[in-house]
């Protein structure tokens, strides 16, 4: 029996209804017709995949990348990039509908010119294939290993740095099972970070004279090891430049960032004298981008370093009233006495912890601009404020990680007045 494609999923998954129930399809495009062969049933959805296309959408393409059906990292390269915006914010929106209950419209995706060799960062995943160690990433749904031999999205100087490293493990004695960080920050300068144990002595040997490579850290034991070359990372992002830990969160789309703190200083309307709350601020990066002298603010995150860059950053960019706590936001709100006018939130996929929200709520701040990677806990973190004094006002997405599933969105809430 043939099955039309009704809907998709957040991870970029075709659905399908067989029987009343939801089938999810890889790969499988909203619109098309699609005869399909189940791989596992559960109670109440089942997954499948395609075995014939009956009529292909229109915006099926073929993915440039040669390990684009095996690898985990990317979700939508089989569809032109104009249809895959519209896709992401089809996501946004039923996640608002669906689970927030919310029934604004959602903005167009915000996307990019050029949505190739973006990423200024990346993880890989150190294994064995034919008997060789070999860097690479999991495979989709799964802890196999895929060697990867070029990616599409990470930026070209990390790509050939990549390449390089992956001829000489053996000579840096780093192992299977281990991970490999390498960053980029805006002056184009290279950061290796190796989960250790590594040959300490050879990997520097290796790596030190590398065109580029700025500086190398090794981390073990939970203790970050700063072999040679600078201790932090620069970005610049619009007129702000920030200096960053090697280990610190920061977004890894220069460009869509910029875009992405601008929404965020639109949504603050240009309030003067604004008292500023920034939650799981990281190195404080989005506060310190929308607030101007004048302004107070205030934020908090467990990560320390994180905590640390963001005085340093506060400083740096002439920000003169400024606090940074470490510490977890759910725990440390509740004890801050003063009021805010604003409270950015921008916390991991995981969503706000409840009792933040309760506070928040308590509290009664005037205006939060939620800024979120994950349209599920968004729209259900939104359902628990508006259920309370506040409204959804604004959703913006943006393209930060295109071909991948993921989205990011800037919603502006505001308390309801009384």
């Amino acid at each position: 029996m043939n099955y039309v494609v009704d809907g998709l999923t957040h991870r970029g998954e075709g659905v399908v209804r067989k029987d009343g129930k939801a089938v999810f399809i890889p790969y499988a495009v909203p619109g098309e017709e699609i005869l399909i062969e189940i791989t596992k049933e559960q109670k109440s959805f089942a997954r499948g995949q395609i075995k014939e296309m009956i009529n292909t959408s229109p915006d099926r393409v073929d993915p440039p990348c040669q390990h684009f059906y095996q690898c985990g990292g990317c979700a939508y390269q089989h569809v032109n990039y104009q249809r895959q915006l519209l896709l992401k914010k089809q996501v946004v929106s039923d996640a608002l509908h669906r689970i927030g209950h919310q029934k604004i419209e959602v903005q167009d995706v915000i996307g990019m010119e050029d949505p190739w060799y973006y990423r200024n960062k990346v993880t890989w995943q150190v294994g064995e294939h034919e008997g060789e160690k070999r860097l690479g990433y999991y495979q989709l749904d799964s802890r196999r290993h895929l060697p990867i031999s070029d990616c599409l999205i990470i930026a070209p100087e990390i790509k050939k740095f990549s390449q390089f490293l992956d001829c000489y493990l053996d000579v840096a004695g780093i192992n299977r099972g281990q991970q490999v960080m390498i960053r980029q920050d805006s002056n184009g300068k290279l950061f290796l970070i190796a989960e250790g144990p590594v040959d300490k002595a050879g990997l520097e040997s290796l790596v030190k004279g590398y065109p580029g490579l700025e500086s190398l850290f090794i981390y073990e034991d939970n203790k970050l090891d700063h072999v040679f070359g600078s201790d932090k990372l620069e970005f610049v992002i619009g007129e702000r430049h920030y200096l960053v830990s090697p280990l610190a969160f920061f977004q890894v789309n220069n460009q869509q960032t910029n875009k992405l703190y601008e929404e965020v200083k639109k949504a603050m309307a240009n309030q003067p004298g604004k008292s500023i709350l920034d939650a799981y601020c990281g190195t404080g990066s989005i506060a310190i981008y929308t607030a101007d002298e004048n302004d107070t603010v205030v934020g908090v995150d467990e990560f320390g370093p994180g905590i640390e860059d963001a005085r340093v950053n506060a400083s740096l960019n002439h920000i003169l009233n400024y606090e940074f706590i470490a510490g977890a936001c759910e725990k440390v709100l509740p004890d801050l006495k003063q009021d805010f006018d604003i409270i950015i939130l921008d916390p991991p996929r995981a969503g706000c912890h409840q009792d933040l929200l309760n506070t928040i709520i308590e509290q009664n701040i005037p205006q939060i601009i939620y800024v979120s990677c994950n349209p599920a806990t968004l729209a259900r973190d939104v359902k628990i404020l508006c259920e309370s004094s506040y409204n959804v006002e604004s959703v913006q997405p943006i393209d930060m990680f295109p071909w991948t599933s993921h989205v990011e969105t800037v919603v502006l809430i505001t308390r309801v007045k009384d």
